[in-house]
């Protein structure tokens, strides 16, 4: 059974490291290796899985170390394809690839902004076997940017539903005390600029004003967290928003909102909303990136233009006062997952370019 070795640099717990474990997972035709950083949380939910896992310290896009441990692992597993899922394991993972042999790499792209100005990413994308992209925005981009059509395979994320079913999140309506009877609408994403939380919070300021018996939770953690505690405060909403951290129980409260929301400014795909999908909750998102891709407007949810608060606002609105509509909307977002995004879709088309490098 031939090899594929699976190198994600990342410290942190998101919707590309996920995929990678999916991936690795539910691989049955070939052998997974994980390259990850020790003590990241990809490292330990592979290894409670069972997967085999190389643990390499990656230090940035030149670390010379890295590169030597990363080629050590190809060459003594007798990797037949690197794939790369993280920037910075780009670089790495394709010095390492080249230098050590024969294989092949492949690398993942899950955002949709451009590369042509940054030298360094043209040189890694030019010089992969195949890219995969998660979106026909993100593969539009790179086109865009100069890279050959033939060389980009479009592989929407997938999402395990049965991961998402006979969920009880109890537990978490309790952790809300006095709050515990209001209507939960939730956002999971992490506390970067480009989830755009700004414009979620002064959407929240809108739809408080109009339904007081809402509260906002926001699941994730970021370098702007302290930015969005001051905007909370100055919008006097402490009592109505609330920063509920990283979490890891993500099926657990999901079943227990009333309605998702993602803000994004950009998006290469928004593996949160597939998630919300499975779970059958309702969604309100913006349409940038991949995102219009997975959500159809007034089918299986609504979006609005990004950077929008009252926009935004009015469109939760919209289903808080039409909740038969909304249960509607979430049982086609449940549709489009189980028959279109499934993770075995996901493995199975990730496998055919397995197949055809190897051919």
């Amino acid at each position: 059974m031939d090899t594929i070795l699976h190198i994600d640099s990342a410290k942190i717990w998101r919707g590309g490291q996920q995929q990678v474990l999916y991936l690795a997972q539910k691989l049955k035709d070939y052998e997974s290796i994980i390259a990850c950083p020790p003590q990241s949380p990809l490292a330990e939910r592979a290894k409670a899985t069972g997967l085999k896992v190389s643990s390499v310290q990656m230090h940035g896009e030149w670390d010379l170390l890295a590169v030597y441990k990363l080629k050590k692992i190809i060459r003594n597993n007798s990797i037949k394809i690197v794939h790369l899922h993280s920037p910075h394991a780009q670089a790495l993972g394709l010095l390492a690839a080249k230098s050590a042999g024969k294989c092949k790499v492949v690398l993942s792209r899950r955002v949709d902004f451009h590369i042509r100005k940054n030298i360094l990413s043209r040189v890694k994308y030019s010089n992969v076997d195949r890219i995969i992209a998660i979106s026909e925005r993100v593969k539009e981009v790179l086109v865009a940017d100069g890279l050959p059509l033939e060389k980009i395979d479009v592989v929407y994320s997938g999402v395990d539903i049965e991961r998402f079913q006979n969920i009880k999140g109890d537990y978490f309506i309790s952790e809300l005390g006095p709050h515990r009877n209001e209507i939960r609408i939730g956002n999971i994403a992490a506390l970067a600029w480009h989830k755009d939380h700004r414009t979620l919070i002064e959407a929240a300021r809108i739809v408080v004003d109009e339904f007081p018996r809402v509260i906002f939770l926001i699941v994730g953690d970021g370098p702007l967290r302290r930015e969005i505690e001051i905007l909370i405060k100055k919008l006097n909403l402490e009592e109505k928003v609330r920063l509920c951290g990283f979490r890891q129980d993500i099926p657990e409260i999901l079943s227990v909102l009333d309605l998702f929301v993602l803000s994004s400014s950009w998006e290469g795909l928004g593996t949160s909303l597939l998630d919300a999908f499975a779970s059958k909750v309702p969604v309100v998102a913006t349409n940038v990136g991949g995102i219009p891709e997975i959500v159809k407007d007034k089918v299986n949810g609504i979006l609005v233009p990004p950077g929008n608060p009252g926009a935004l606002a009015r469109a939760i609105i919209s289903l808080l006062k039409n909740r038969g509509l909304a249960r509607q909307m979430a049982e086609e977002g449940f549709r489009l997952v189980k028959e279109k995004l499934s993770v075995e879709r996901m493995v199975k088309e990730t496998r055919k370019i397995y197949d055809r490098l190897l051919a």
